[in-house]
């Protein structure tokens, strides 16, 4: 990944470390210049796709042969049918692309196992719409830090699914969570108290999409992942819909807090994840 690094504990931090310097200096600059919400909503798919560069060190040619190099492909279209979506205002469809993207990628990745594996590959389609349904659901009612919400919650369900791909026996996966995760952190950062701060369309289908590529890879092709750990990450979403009628009840509304306090949820169940993940396994968990 990183050609400099002398082990790959240091090849991860390193890598961590140009993902997240990498988007932090985008997103000041396109916060300098101004550029709106159309323009900064394509960082969070690049930071995506720069990740994936620095952990396979490739390009995939096309057409991409192998689920690993379609990741890349479904990333990018995704990015781009969010992006012309948005800009030339047709909602209905973005919002149907949005909500249509994780069944067609389920049976993109799973098309070499298909019919033998249909089960598998349904549930995996329903798991990627119904994360994708309440990852979009992030906006709550403060449309004013929905942006800053989503890339806060993409990056802590990237961090949390980083061990379940590693338990199922995908070293990349779990580089690329970590690689995308810190750079969603550095997003965040630079944005928290940006209005124009973008993440719409283009964010959903080729960030989040593409994540959820990967966590279709990883159950569809290695067959080692923990369901049980990947459902009680998968209530991270829930944070979505509880967290502006926690805060309106507890009077929260300083956007700095109420952002830190929405990571906060988030993380909880992060936590019961990681905390299933060693009560199962233990010292035979592979790091």
């Amino acid at each position: 990944m990183i050609g400099a690094a002398g082990s790959p504990q240091e090849a991860m931090i390193l890598g961590m470390a140009t993902a997240g310097f990498l988007a932090g200096v985008a997103a000041g600059l396109l916060r300098w210049l101004r550029t709106g919400p159309v323009w900064t909503d394509l960082l969070v798919p690049a930071s995506f796709l720069v990740a994936y560069w620095l952990v396979y060190n490739k390009v995939p040619s096309f057409p991409p042969i192998g689920a690993v190099n379609k990741i890349f492909f479904v990333a990018v279209t995704g990015t781009a049918l969010g992006f012309l979506a948005d800009a030339t205002g047709r909602g209905g469809l973005a919002r149907a692309l949005v909500l249509a993207q994780p069944i067609a990628c389920a049976a993109y990745i799973g098309a070499a196992r298909l019919p033998d594996a249909l089960p598998e590959v349904v549930l995996a389609a329903l798991w990627g719409l119904l994360a994708m349904y309440g990852f979009s659901g992030a906006t709550g009612q403060a449309e004013h830090e929905s942006g800053t919400r989503r890339a806060a919650l993409l990056g802590i369900a990237c961090a949390g699914f980083a061990p379940i791909a590693l338990l199922g026996a995908s070293s990349s996966s779990f580089q690329l969570s970590l690689l995308f995760a810190a750079a969603m952190v550095a997003i965040v950062a630079a944005n928290i108290s940006n209005p124009d701060f973008g993440f719409r369309s283009a964010s959903l289908l080729g960030g989040m999409g593409g994540m959820i590529a990967v966590a279709q890879t990883v159950t569809l092709i290695t067959r080692k992942t923990d369901m049980l750990a990947l459902a009680v990450l998968s209530l991270v979403f829930v944070a979505s819909f509880v967290a502006d009628p926690v805060f309106r009840w507890i009077g929260l509304k300083n956007k700095a807090v109420r952002i830190a306090a929405f990571a906060g949820m988030c993380l909880l169940p992060v936590g019961a994840s990681l905390a299933t993940v060693i009560a199962r396994y233990g010292s035979s968990f592979p790091v």
